[in-house]
């Protein structure tokens, strides 16, 4: 008797796909339609972003002007013959320091402008009707200083400048070999006097331990240093020679005088 054969393709690979039927397609369609369904904006957020465009608009506008003013306001301003110079009352006239200061009024201005031989060097505010400012200096040497004042915003205009005055700088002291000493080297008296010559303006300081005798130069750089007391024997006093702007120098030669 034969054997039935089982047909073995009665059956699908269990790895083969199936393909998706015209109704299955079409419900997906819809599925996803519905899920990535846009909504139009209400009016209230039509509204919202309306105002929030006219915001950054203005804000644009106002940073525009900003960097307008400022612009304006650092460019060079314009000279007005009919303003009223601002006046300088203090300006360091003699000093050996590294800068000078200078002080002065400006009513109803906003700044002063600091002028060095002629050149615009600095600025600062008007504070009270009231400046003040201090400028550093390199070398020694005269300066003419004067000042000039500003107002406005961001136009400025700026004053006539005020009368110059001369600030000196001096640095070097007094020459140490430019001096010339008279005094007796023995004395029977308890005091003596000192006299001489050096530079004009120039002070000198006699000094020996805690006691200190002085005098300043006139104008032909002669000096006169009177009651120096001297104790009994040898008496040794040392020199030092000082500027009108502060520079010192002591002196290596020393008076010598005998009191007996």
């Amino acid at each position: 008797m034969a054997k039935k054969k089982s047909n073995k393709n009665s059956k699908a690979p269990k790895d083969q796909k199936q393909v998706p039927t015209k109704e299955g397609r079409k419900i997906n369609k819809e599925s996803m339609k519905k899920k990535v369904e846009i909504k139009s904006p209400s009016g209230a957020d039509k509204a919202s972003r309306i105002v929030g465009t006219i915001f950054i608009g203005l804000g644009i506008l106002l940073v525009a002007f900003g960097v307008y003013s400022f612009l304006k306001f650092r460019a060079e301003p314009t000279y007005n013959e009919q303003l009223e110079a601002p006046t300088l009352e203090q300006v360091t006239e003699l000093t050996n320091g590294e800068s000078i200061t200078v002080k002065g009024k400006a009513p109803g201005y906003n700044s002063v402008a600091l002028y060095v031989n002629d050149e615009k060097v600095k600025e600062t505010r008007v504070k009270d009707d009231q400046y003040e400012l201090t400028y550093e200096i390199e070398e020694e040497g005269e300066y003419s200083v004067s000042v000039a004042a500003l107002q406005g915003f961001p136009f400025r205009e700026v004053s006539p400048r005020s009368e110059s005055k001369i600030a000196v700088v001096d640095r070097t002291a007094p020459d140490a070999d430019n001096i010339e000493l008279k005094y007796a080297e023995e004395t029977a008296l308890p005091t003596f006097t000192l006299t001489g010559s050096t530079e004009p303006k120039v002070n000198i300081e006699v000094r020996r331990g805690v006691n200190t005798y002085e005098a300043t130069a006139n104008e032909e750089g002669e000096f006169k240093v009177e009651g120096i007391a001297l104790d009994e024997g040898k008496n040794v006093f040392y020199l030092s020679l000082t500027d009108q702007a502060g520079n010192t120098v002591s002196l290596d030669e020393k008076v010598r005088i005998s009191y007996s």
